[in-house]
């Protein structure tokens, strides 16, 4: 029991949201983008801000933490925020973590102490109907109308002072596709300004497959405000580093056959690599680790899975909402549904189900890739409906 405990403590694979996995793999080219962006900002030469897109467990919102450490550890001011979809959330959000980096920024030269100036100028501003006063800062319900000033006041006039000591303000946003046309179109048309100004102000955004077609319809020149990057499932040679990399740095690395077959039912997903990882490991009392541990793992593995990706989201929506996901996933498990399909196996017309479909697509646990088709944001849904067949009176949990 004691050899059990300890196998298990030294355990480097370990499936969570947005959690650092022991082994960054196949992202070297999103990191280089970035290095590259920060050394223009360095030189004051401008640059575009970055959208990342993709399903859900590929490590988009791993691969922005370590974006923002990277920044932060070269001098940029960082700040990062999870979209809520509630615009007044995100306004505070985004204001507090602007806030909270221009603290604890270490550049030297007095900026720590121009940035402190700036953010409490700002927050004794009112914006009135004939311009700006000056006032004492208290909740209203003007205080809604103000955000897209104050922000866009806040950003330049940081950026300003950031741009004299080489550095730059980079806004890190998770989720991206949850958020509401305002703020989004307001940050959107912010960036585009602080270009126009030559001004140092990027968002560096993430979300699902989704994201660039939203972004286009809130500002039609998006197109040319970001680089987009879709991040998707890991090469062969990729997994195989992400699972034998941490394994043999702590003393138990997997056969040859153990790590192809690892290989093949992770699928390149950086989340299900974590999942098969940790059940391999814990499975196994030998060294190395063999093919017999993989196999005998895998309903463990399969279950960290259900548990982590997929149960929560089936009880999040409703019985209507479950019968389409499970027309969909009776259609193909892998490849886009039709509506037209799908609306067939229900009984109905695409009319109809029209709704079902746009709250499944609003909850983010669908989302159409072209005109007609739908697809599952959340690589296994489909195989995870047809294997468990959840029951539709299952009620929500609250998880």
């Amino acid at each position: 029991m004691e050899n059990e405990l300890l196998r298990q403590e030294l355990n480097p694979f370990m499936p969570g949201a947005g959690m650092q996995p022991p082994e960054l793999v196949g992202r070297e080219r999103d990191l280089e983008i970035v290095d590259r962006m920060i050394a223009r900002t360095k030189l004051n030469n401008l640059d575009r801000g970055i959208i990342f897109s993709g399903l859900r467990g590929v490590g988009k919102t791993v691969l922005l933490v370590k974006l923002q450490e990277m920044a932060a550890g070269k001098n940029m001011l960082t700040a990062k925020i999870e979209s809520s979809g509630n615009p007044d959330d995100d306004y505070e959000a985004i204001f507090h973590e602007i806030n909270l980096a221009a603290m604890k920024i270490h550049l030297v030269g007095g900026l720590k102490k121009r940035l402190g100036d700036v953010i409490s100028n700002i927050k004794s501003m009112s914006f009135g109907a004939f311009g700006l006063s000056a006032s004492v800062s208290r909740e209203s319900s003007a205080q809604t109308s103000e955000n897209p000033f104050k922000l866009e006041l806040l950003i330049e006039s940081i950026t300003t002072e950031l741009k004299k000591s080489n550095s730059g303000l980079y806004l890190f946003i998770d989720e991206l596709q949850e958020m509401a046309d305002e703020p989004l179109g307001t940050l959107m048309s912010i960036q585009h300004k602080m270009g126009q100004r030559s001004l140092p102000f990027y968002i560096i955004g993430a979300g699902l497959p989704n994201l660039p077609g939203v972004l286009s319809k809130s500002r039609s020149y998006a197109e040319r405000l970001f680089e987009y990057r879709t991040i998707g499932q890991l090469s062969d040679a990729d997994a195989a580093e992400g699972f034998q990399k941490p394994a043999r740095r702590n003393g138990r690395p997997f056969t040859d056959d153990a790590l192809n077959e690892l290989i093949k039912v992770s699928s390149g997903y950086p989340y299900f690599i974590q999942a098969y990882g940790k059940a391999a490991w814990n499975a196994s009392g030998s060294n190395p680790i063999p093919l017999q541990a993989v196999t005998k793992s895998e309903a463990c593995a399969r279950a960290e899975l259900d548990d982590g990706l997929y149960s929560a989201r089936w009880q999040r929506t409703t019985p209507t909402g479950r019968r389409y996901l499970a027309a969909m996933a009776k259609i193909g498990t892998e490849s886009p549904s039709s509506t037209a399909e799908v609306a067939d196996r229900l009984g109905k017309s695409t009319g109809e189900i029209s709704m079902t479909r746009d709250k499944l697509i609003k909850l983010g646990l669908i989302y159409s890739p072209e005109y007609g088709k739908v697809a599952f944001t959340v690589p296994g849904m489909g195989e995870f409906i047809l294997r468990a067949m959840p029951s539709d009176g299952q009620v929500y949990d609250g998880r």
